[in-house]
């Protein structure tokens, strides 16, 4: 994506454009009028939103086209896409200096975790089905599968087309969301905070891009979280970018300096410790198949 198209979008929406263009004007005048934009501004922003496919001209009037719709409108986090959830990280990145100096992340917006959302159901199929595959590989005999901090349910509901009983587990605002799109879905949900306490008796205890989120102390709590919620001989694997692995692993730690209060990218012997300590054996780091990503395993002694 080309820097500016997101730079003009957060730009739009920090003004109202958006919201005005959306529900309210039609023209550089009226949405000037309503925003406190200059002519100017307005005329060469919904111009360059035109050209971008967010909006189309309609009897000398702009109005928002199906694309802009799924961004903006926000009526389904499936058809919300990573828009809306680029444009608020770019809020954290501008903030950035600040917290540098003060240690504190900006508080997240209303919005943000309908927008986190809609940006993790983008992740593509193959990517899913590959990292469902390598887990399933690990522990072919698995029936109840935990799916740790599980999102929209991508790979829930991958899951559950294969043929396992699944349980999605995830923030209270993030189980709200989910239960308005996965209701029809053999998926139960499960609010609660997998650092203080998990459900118990499941073969496989899947987590995928979560760890990065969480500082140290907070994914030794889940490791040691995911042991107890493993039956004996049960296997637990994590994905995520892992420095010393993954090429951006270092950059995308800055990405959560900017975004998360705790959380960073984390190296092989990091991983390690957590799984380790928590009681794991035979612990593996390897490449995920055709992604930026590495699967860390470890397995649950049987006595």
């Amino acid at each position: 994506m080309d820097y500016r198209e997101l730079c003009l979008l957060w730009a739009a929406r920090e003004t109202g454009i958006i919201d005005a263009v959306m529900f309210h004007a039609g023209t550089p005048v009226e949405i000037a009028a309503e925003t406190g934009v200059t002519e100017r501004a307005a005329r060469i922003t919904l111009a360059a939103m035109a050209e971008l496919g967010y909006l189309e001209t309609v009897d000398g009037e702009y109005e928002a086209t199906n694309r802009a719709l799924g961004l903006f409108a926000k009526t389904d986090v499936r058809s919300i896409g990573r828009m809306p959830h680029y444009m608020d990280c770019l809020d954290s990145w501008l903030a950035l200096p600040e917290t540098m100096r003060t240690g504190d992340a900006p508080e997240p917006s209303e919005e943000w975790t309908t927008d986190f959302m809609g940006a993790m159901a983008t992740i593509d199929e193959t990517t899913v089905r590959t990292c469902v595959t390598e887990a399933v590989h690990e522990t072919p005999r698995a029936e109840r599968v935990l799916d740790i901090g599980g999102g929209p349910g991508e790979f829930s509901k991958e899951f559950a087309r294969r043929g396992f009983d699944v349980t999605l587990f995830d923030r209270p605002d993030v189980i709200e969301v989910d239960e308005k799109f996965l209701e029809h879905e053999p998926v139960e949900l499960v609010p609660g905070d997998a650092t203080d306490d998990l459900p118990t008796g499941f073969d496989l205890a899947f987590c995928s891009r979560v760890a990065h989120a969480l500082g140290p102390d907070e994914n030794r709590a889940l490791l040691e979280n995911a042991f107890g919620a493993l039956s004996p001989g049960g296997v637990a694997v994590f994905t995520d970018k892992v420095r010393g692995w993954a090429d951006d692993a270092a950059l995308f730690g800055a990405h959560m300096l900017a975004v998360t209060e705790n959380g960073d990218t984390y190296d092989e012997t990091r991983f390690r410790e957590w799984f380790e300590g928590a009681g794991f054996e035979s612990v593996d780091v390897r490449d995920i198949p055709g992604t930026q990503q590495q699967a860390i395993i470890g397995h649950r002694p049987r006595h």
